[in-house]
Protein backbone atom coordinates (compact mmCIF):
# COMPACT_ATOMS: atom_id res chain seq x y z
CA UNK A 1 0.00 0.00 0.00
CA UNK A 2 2.80 2.40 0.95
CA UNK A 3 4.61 1.71 -2.31
CA UNK A 4 1.49 2.58 -4.25
CA UNK A 5 1.30 5.92 -2.44
CA UNK A 6 4.85 6.93 -3.38
CA UNK A 7 3.98 8.34 -6.87
CA UNK A 8 1.01 10.19 -5.34
CA UNK A 9 3.18 11.89 -2.72
CA UNK A 10 5.82 12.76 -5.28
CA UNK A 11 3.23 14.42 -7.54
CA UNK A 12 1.78 16.35 -4.61
CA UNK A 13 5.22 17.53 -3.58
CA UNK A 14 5.88 18.89 -7.04
CA UNK A 15 2.48 20.46 -7.65
CA UNK A 16 1.26 21.66 -4.28
CA UNK A 17 4.25 22.18 -2.05
CA UNK A 18 4.37 25.64 -0.60
CA UNK A 19 7.90 26.80 0.31
CA UNK A 20 9.39 25.20 -2.80
CA UNK A 21 9.09 26.39 -6.43
CA UNK A 22 6.10 24.37 -7.78
CA UNK A 23 6.51 25.70 -11.32
CA UNK A 24 8.88 27.67 -13.50
CA UNK A 25 7.35 31.08 -14.15
CA UNK A 26 7.26 32.13 -17.77
CA UNK A 27 9.67 35.01 -18.51
CA UNK A 28 7.05 37.41 -19.79
CA UNK A 29 8.27 40.39 -17.83
CA UNK A 30 11.09 41.48 -15.56
CA UNK A 31 9.00 43.48 -13.12
CA UNK A 32 6.74 42.48 -10.28
CA UNK A 33 3.12 42.90 -11.34
CA UNK A 34 0.41 43.82 -8.84
CA UNK A 35 -3.12 42.46 -9.36
CA UNK A 36 -5.69 45.16 -9.94
CA UNK A 37 -8.42 43.38 -7.98
CA UNK A 38 -8.25 43.83 -4.22
CA UNK A 39 -10.34 42.71 -1.29
CA UNK A 40 -8.90 45.33 1.02
CA UNK A 41 -8.18 49.01 0.67
CA UNK A 42 -4.98 49.45 -1.33
CA UNK A 43 -2.47 51.68 0.46
CA UNK A 44 -0.07 53.98 -1.33
CA UNK A 45 2.96 51.93 -2.45
CA UNK A 46 6.18 52.68 -0.65
CA UNK A 47 9.20 53.86 -2.58
CA UNK A 48 11.66 51.17 -3.67
CA UNK A 49 15.39 51.58 -3.40
CA UNK A 50 18.36 50.06 -5.19
CA UNK A 51 18.15 46.29 -4.60
CA UNK A 52 20.50 44.86 -1.99
CA UNK A 53 20.24 41.45 -0.36
CA UNK A 54 19.24 41.97 3.27
CA UNK A 55 21.61 40.23 5.70
CA UNK A 56 20.04 38.06 8.39
CA UNK A 57 20.02 39.87 11.73
CA UNK A 58 21.60 38.26 14.78
CA UNK A 59 18.83 37.32 17.23
CA UNK A 60 19.19 39.04 20.59
CA UNK A 61 16.47 37.92 23.02
CA UNK A 62 14.81 40.71 24.98
CA UNK A 63 14.91 40.56 28.75
CA UNK A 64 11.79 39.77 30.75
CA UNK A 65 10.85 42.39 33.34
CA UNK A 66 8.35 42.36 36.22
CA UNK A 67 6.36 45.13 34.56
CA UNK A 68 5.66 43.12 31.37
CA UNK A 69 2.01 42.67 30.44
CA UNK A 70 0.55 39.23 29.77
CA UNK A 71 0.64 40.01 26.04
CA UNK A 72 4.30 41.01 26.22
CA UNK A 73 5.18 37.84 28.10
CA UNK A 74 3.36 35.74 25.51
CA UNK A 75 5.26 37.50 22.72
CA UNK A 76 8.56 36.90 24.51
CA UNK A 77 7.78 33.20 24.94
CA UNK A 78 6.99 32.82 21.23
CA UNK A 79 10.22 34.56 20.31
CA UNK A 80 12.37 32.49 22.64
CA UNK A 81 10.79 29.28 21.33
CA UNK A 82 11.33 30.36 17.72
CA UNK A 83 15.08 30.67 18.33
CA UNK A 84 15.26 26.97 19.23
CA UNK A 85 14.26 26.15 15.63
CA UNK A 86 17.12 28.06 14.03
CA UNK A 87 19.37 25.83 11.89
CA UNK A 88 22.16 27.70 10.18
CA UNK A 89 23.34 24.94 7.82
CA UNK A 90 21.44 22.78 5.37
CA UNK A 91 22.39 19.63 7.30
CA UNK A 92 21.19 21.13 10.58
CA UNK A 93 17.96 22.20 8.87
CA UNK A 94 17.40 18.65 7.61
CA UNK A 95 17.81 17.35 11.16
CA UNK A 96 15.47 20.02 12.51
CA UNK A 97 12.60 19.25 10.15
CA UNK A 98 12.88 15.56 11.04
CA UNK A 99 12.45 16.57 14.69
CA UNK A 100 9.30 18.44 13.73
CA UNK A 101 8.12 15.10 12.33
CA UNK A 102 5.37 16.19 9.96
CA UNK A 103 5.49 13.40 7.41
CA UNK A 104 5.99 9.64 7.28
CA UNK A 105 8.65 8.56 4.81
CA UNK A 106 11.69 10.28 3.30
CA UNK A 107 10.08 13.49 2.04
CA UNK A 108 10.62 15.74 5.05
CA UNK A 109 12.90 18.49 3.79
CA UNK A 110 13.82 22.08 4.74
CA UNK A 111 12.46 23.24 1.38
CA UNK A 112 8.89 22.08 2.06
CA UNK A 113 8.64 22.59 5.83
CA UNK A 114 7.32 26.14 6.05
CA UNK A 115 3.79 25.19 7.13
CA UNK A 116 4.76 22.60 9.76
CA UNK A 117 7.47 24.96 11.03
CA UNK A 118 4.89 27.68 11.71
CA UNK A 119 2.61 25.23 13.49
CA UNK A 120 5.45 23.87 15.65
CA UNK A 121 6.64 27.35 16.67
CA UNK A 122 3.13 28.57 17.49
CA UNK A 123 2.28 25.37 19.37
CA UNK A 124 5.45 25.36 21.46
CA UNK A 125 5.17 29.11 22.00
CA UNK A 126 1.63 28.89 23.38
CA UNK A 127 -0.12 30.50 20.40
CA UNK A 128 -1.80 27.19 19.42
CA UNK A 129 -3.10 24.38 21.66
CA UNK A 130 -0.49 21.86 22.83
CA UNK A 131 -2.10 19.07 20.82
CA UNK A 132 -2.12 21.00 17.53
CA UNK A 133 -0.85 18.73 14.73
CA UNK A 134 1.96 19.83 12.46
CA UNK A 135 1.34 17.44 9.56
CA UNK A 136 -1.88 19.15 8.49
CA UNK A 137 0.16 22.23 7.59
CA UNK A 138 2.21 20.29 5.03
CA UNK A 139 1.24 20.97 1.40
CA UNK A 140 -1.42 23.37 2.62
CA UNK A 141 -2.95 24.79 -0.55
CA UNK A 142 -5.02 27.98 -0.44
CA UNK A 143 -5.59 28.48 -4.18
CA UNK A 144 -9.17 27.25 -4.00
CA UNK A 145 -10.53 29.96 -6.29
CA UNK A 146 -7.98 29.23 -9.00
CA UNK A 147 -9.21 27.08 -11.92
CA UNK A 148 -5.99 25.13 -12.23
CA UNK A 149 -6.18 21.50 -13.32
CA UNK A 150 -2.80 20.89 -11.71
CA UNK A 151 -4.14 21.86 -8.28
CA UNK A 152 -7.26 19.74 -7.81
CA UNK A 153 -6.86 19.01 -4.11
CA UNK A 154 -6.80 22.48 -2.56
CA UNK A 155 -8.56 22.42 0.78
CA UNK A 156 -6.33 24.59 2.87
CA UNK A 157 -8.95 27.06 4.02
CA UNK A 158 -11.08 24.26 5.49
CA UNK A 159 -8.00 22.93 7.28
CA UNK A 160 -7.19 26.35 8.74
CA UNK A 161 -10.80 26.92 9.84
CA UNK A 162 -11.26 23.50 11.40
CA UNK A 163 -7.86 22.64 12.89
CA UNK A 164 -5.81 25.78 13.52
CA UNK A 165 -7.65 29.09 13.36
CA UNK A 166 -11.43 28.87 13.98
CA UNK A 167 -13.12 31.93 12.43
CA UNK A 168 -14.88 32.77 15.68
CA UNK A 169 -11.46 33.35 17.29
CA UNK A 170 -9.41 34.68 14.35
CA UNK A 171 -9.72 37.36 11.71
CA UNK A 172 -8.94 36.34 8.11
CA UNK A 173 -7.60 39.31 6.15
CA UNK A 174 -7.05 38.80 2.43
CA UNK A 175 -4.73 41.30 0.69
CA UNK A 176 -4.16 41.18 -3.06
CA UNK A 177 -1.24 43.57 -3.19
CA UNK A 178 2.41 42.52 -3.37
CA UNK A 179 4.24 42.32 -0.06
CA UNK A 180 6.88 44.51 -1.70
CA UNK A 181 4.57 47.51 -2.03
CA UNK A 182 2.02 46.96 0.74
CA UNK A 183 2.08 49.64 3.44
CA UNK A 184 3.13 47.78 6.57
CA UNK A 185 3.84 51.12 8.23
CA UNK A 186 0.14 51.96 8.13
CA UNK A 187 -0.93 48.36 8.76
CA UNK A 188 1.85 46.78 10.85
CA UNK A 189 2.15 43.09 11.56
CA UNK A 190 1.89 41.80 15.12
CA UNK A 191 3.59 38.97 17.00
CA UNK A 192 1.66 35.76 16.37
CA UNK A 193 0.30 36.84 12.98
CA UNK A 194 0.23 33.89 10.55
CA UNK A 195 0.69 34.62 6.85
CA UNK A 196 0.29 32.68 3.62
CA UNK A 197 2.14 34.41 0.78
CA UNK A 198 0.93 33.93 -2.81
CA UNK A 199 3.22 34.11 -5.83
CA UNK A 200 1.95 35.80 -8.99
CA UNK A 201 2.54 33.48 -11.93
CA UNK A 202 4.10 34.39 -15.24
CA UNK A 203 5.90 37.64 -14.37
CA UNK A 204 9.42 36.54 -13.47
CA UNK A 205 12.39 34.92 -15.15
CA UNK A 206 12.86 32.88 -11.98
CA UNK A 207 10.89 30.29 -10.10
CA UNK A 208 8.28 31.29 -7.55
CA UNK A 209 6.45 29.58 -4.72
CA UNK A 210 3.77 30.09 -2.10
CA UNK A 211 5.10 30.36 1.44
CA UNK A 212 3.88 30.31 5.04
CA UNK A 213 5.38 32.09 8.04
CA UNK A 214 4.54 33.41 11.49
CA UNK A 215 5.65 36.73 12.93
CA UNK A 216 7.87 35.83 15.89
CA UNK A 217 9.10 39.26 16.95
CA UNK A 218 8.52 42.99 16.51
CA UNK A 219 11.38 45.15 17.73
CA UNK A 220 11.40 48.62 19.30
CA UNK A 221 11.53 50.25 15.84
CA UNK A 222 8.47 48.34 14.63
CA UNK A 223 10.47 45.97 12.41
CA UNK A 224 8.82 42.54 12.11
CA UNK A 225 10.73 39.24 12.10
CA UNK A 226 10.06 35.58 11.42
CA UNK A 227 12.00 32.37 11.94
CA UNK A 228 11.48 30.72 8.58
CA UNK A 229 13.07 28.37 6.05
CA UNK A 230 14.94 30.21 3.32
CA UNK A 231 17.61 29.59 0.67
CA UNK A 232 20.21 32.33 0.22
CA UNK A 233 22.22 30.23 -2.22
CA UNK A 234 23.71 27.39 -0.20
CA UNK A 235 20.62 25.29 0.39
CA UNK A 236 17.61 25.79 2.66
CA UNK A 237 18.31 26.79 6.23
CA UNK A 238 16.11 28.09 9.07
CA UNK A 239 16.94 31.60 10.20
CA UNK A 240 15.43 34.63 11.87
CA UNK A 241 14.75 37.05 9.02
CA UNK A 242 13.64 40.66 9.22
CA UNK A 243 10.49 40.95 7.11
CA UNK A 244 10.42 44.75 6.90
CA UNK A 245 11.60 47.79 8.82
CA UNK A 246 9.28 50.82 8.84
CA UNK A 247 12.31 53.09 9.28
CA UNK A 248 14.08 51.66 6.20
CA UNK A 249 11.90 51.39 3.07
CA UNK A 250 13.15 48.78 0.62
CA UNK A 251 14.92 46.71 3.27
CA UNK A 252 13.83 43.30 4.51
CA UNK A 253 12.84 39.84 3.32
CA UNK A 254 9.49 41.01 1.95
CA UNK A 255 11.28 43.42 -0.37
CA UNK A 256 13.85 40.82 -1.36
CA UNK A 257 11.25 38.13 -2.12
CA UNK A 258 9.18 40.39 -4.37
CA UNK A 259 11.96 42.12 -6.31
CA UNK A 260 12.79 40.34 -9.57
CA UNK A 261 16.37 41.64 -9.62
CA UNK A 262 17.14 39.67 -6.46
CA UNK A 263 15.87 36.26 -7.54
CA UNK A 264 17.96 33.14 -8.26
CA UNK A 265 18.04 30.74 -5.29
CA UNK A 266 16.01 33.04 -3.06
CA UNK A 267 12.96 32.63 -5.27
CA UNK A 268 9.91 34.86 -5.39
CA UNK A 269 6.75 34.93 -3.31
CA UNK A 270 4.14 37.34 -1.98
CA UNK A 271 3.80 39.08 -5.35
CA UNK A 272 0.11 38.15 -5.56
CA UNK A 273 -0.57 39.27 -2.02
CA UNK A 274 -1.13 37.35 1.18
CA UNK A 275 -3.61 35.97 3.67
CA UNK A 276 -3.12 37.32 7.19
CA UNK A 277 -4.69 35.41 10.09
CA UNK A 278 -4.72 37.24 13.42
CA UNK A 279 -6.26 36.36 16.78
CA UNK A 280 -9.31 38.49 17.56
CA UNK A 281 -8.86 41.05 20.30
CA UNK A 282 -10.53 39.96 23.53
Amino acid sequence: MFRRLIPFFLILTILLGACVPPFKAEPTSTHTAVPSKTKTATPTPTATLTPTITPSPTPVPPTATPTMTAQERAALRLYEVSLTYIAETNEDAKAMVKKIDYLDGPWESPDNACGPLTAAIMRDGGFLPEDSPVKDMWLLCLREDEKDEELPFCSGMKTLNRIYFPPEDYDYIQVEESIGTYDFVKNPLEVGDWLYLYVLKGVSNYRGFDHMLVVTRVDENGAAYSVTNINHGEGFVILEEMLYDPTQPGVGLFFDLSNDELRKELGMTGTAGFLLIRAKKK
